[in-house]
């Protein structure tokens, strides 16, 4: 269980998440890696994972960097770097190196890395320009920050649909709203980027189609599993709701032509002038 210092994810940090993470990571990997090479990341680099979770992008961030690079992991979960730091490193990768902090309040030694990486942080967090600031601080002049992040969760979509979406977007989006979370935030990253003294070199469009059967349908159904439950617990959801949203979502796996749109997302890479 987190302790008593440990602000807790709002979906969580126990071992079915680590898993749907892990399944989540393998879906995505590939966007991380391509965001990665245009952003520059590459041997001896040292960069920063901020909101790390339980290491899987650094992991591969440590890969990518090679011994001389440095990975320096940031999370307010303990448990998450306690996975980090048991697991055994890989020959032939970057150091990783964990810290306890709320990425809010980021304290790194000024112009010190030469880049960052955030994937689905920002909107999580209750003020996100005070990470952008933090980053741009520790980044070295020409460092890059690379964020993957919503643009506009609300616009999640399935179809064909019986009202199933609605509920979900309302039960979820109540949730988040009651943890601070800003699920546009990409509307602002740019403008925030801007105002830090980072230079913003690159927006990217980032959404994706699935289909019963696709590798990238289980990932709203491992999102499900865990998801939805806590929210009955926590009252944003009634039963009634819950399933009637597994009910869709179930049915729709047995349709040929249902689909699904992942939310919109946007790719930014900016570098410190």
């Amino acid at each position: 269980m987190p302790t008593a210092n440990d602000r807790e994810y709002v979906l969580g940090t126990d071992e079915q998440e680590h898993a749907r993470l892990s399944l989540q990571h393998a879906i995505w990997g590939d966007a991380a890696s391509s965001h990665w090479t245009r952003a520059g990341f590459g041997p001896g680099d040292t960069i920063i994972d901020i909101g790390c979770g339980p290491g899987l992008g650094s992991r591969d961030l440590a890969r990518l960097l090679g011994p001389a690079g440095r990975v320096i992991a940031i999370d307010e979960s303990q448990r998450f770097l306690d996975h980090i730091d048991k697991s055994t490193a890989e020959p032939g990768c970057a150091p990783i190196e964990t810290f306890k902090q709320d990425v809010q309040q980021l304290d790194l030694p000024a112009d010190s890395a030469d880049g960052a990486y955030a994937r689905w942080v920002l909107h999580f967090t209750p003020d996100p320009q005070a990470v952008v600031r933090g980053v741009a601080s520790a980044l070295k002049e020409g460092g890059v920050f690379a964020v993957q992040d919503y643009l506009s969760w609300r616009n999640l979509l399935w179809a064909p649909t019986n009202g199933g979406i609605d509920v979900l977007r309302k039960c979820i989006l109540a949730s988040y709203k009651s943890h601070n979370a800003n699920s546009d935030v990409g509307q602002m990253l740019p403008t925030w980027m801007d105002e830090a003294g980072l230079e913003v070199m690159e927006i990217r469009p980032l959404q994706r189609v699935g289909r019963p059967g696709d590798p990238l349908w289980q990932w709203p159904t491992s999102y499900f599993a865990s998801f939805l439950p806590r929210l009955v617990e926590t009252g944003f959801m009634t039963n009634a709701e819950h399933d009637l949203v597994l009910t869709e979502w179930r049915e729709l796996g047995e349709k040929p032509g249902a689909f699904f749109f992942t939310p919109p997302q946007l790719e930014i890479i900016a570098v410190k002038r």
